[in-house]
């Protein structure tokens, strides 16, 4: 009888890993549904905080999807609330005037679900 139990125990575990596995390789919708929060700091070209800068998160089908205001450090917490969706993300940039400034690295960042990830924006030169 005990071995009957364990043969039973054996084949759910398996059948919970199986279903386990499958989710974690993005076949289960109810992992993309995870929030995930954007920690976010913008350097100038020396590396240095540049602080009081919008920022915004831009999705693949070119929709802003979260944007804010950087402190005096170049910090940016998004998602922190409501959270953020998994996807890949790319942004804008602009200074207290609302001029748009280039953006050297990175080109786009991947945000899986539950995570938090840390982004450095690193500016080139403010043009003239």
């Amino acid at each position: 009888m005990a071995s009957n139990t364990r043969m039973l125990l054996a084949a759910i575990t398996g059948v919970l890993a199986s279903a386990l596995i499958l989710c974690a390789t993005a076949s289960c919708g109810m992992m993309q549904n995870i929030p995930s929060v954007m920690k976010i700091t913008v350097l100038d070209e020396h590396g240095h905080p540049y602080g009081f800068v919008s920022i915004s998160v831009i999705n693949e089908q070119g929709l802003v999807v979260s944007s804010g205001q950087a402190t005096d450090r170049g910090t940016l917490i998004l998602g922190k609330n409501e959270g953020m969706k998994s996807g890949t993300y790319t942004f804008v940039v602009k200074n207290v005037s609302g001029l748009e400034l280039p953006i050297l690295s990175p080109d786009k960042v991947v945000v899986p679900p539950g995570r938090t990830v840390d982004v450095v924006i690193k500016l080139g030169p403010a043009p003239s």
